[in-house]
């Protein structure tokens, strides 16, 4: 079964360098684009220092601390890399985004 990914980063060169790197897995309906000016990003964190889905979710809890402005973070993001990906390979997909600086909507 494949799952539908939305990675968002801070330029469309690491989107298209996340994209290069994940053809070494099975992706497919892959495309970078800028972010639509209406796409909610309430719910995106990044993904940096984390590990798998869990880390996901350990780097919102730090986002939700009070010193720290989620907003902000957002503001920087640029571009959205879409794509659909086996779930036995979305781990490996996340690493490869995580790598390059990508962010993801949180583990709800």
């Amino acid at each position: 079964m494949s799952k539908h990914v939305e990675a968002f980063f801070q330029n469309e060169n690491d989107a298209e360098s996340a994209k290069a790197e994940l053809q070494k897995l099975t992706i497919e309906n892959e495309m970078v684009e800028a972010i639509p000016v209406d796409k909610d990003l309430s719910m995106v964190i990044p993904l940096s220092g984390s590990s798998g889905t869990a880390g996901a979710a350990t780097n919102f809890a730090g986002a939700l601390e009070t010193d720290h402005d989620p907003l902000n973070d957002q503001k920087h993001l640029t571009h959205i890399l879409h794509f659909q990906i086996q779930e036995e390979q979305y781990d490996r997909a996340v690493k490869i985004i995580e790598q390059h600086k990508g962010h993801m909507e949180s583990v709800k």
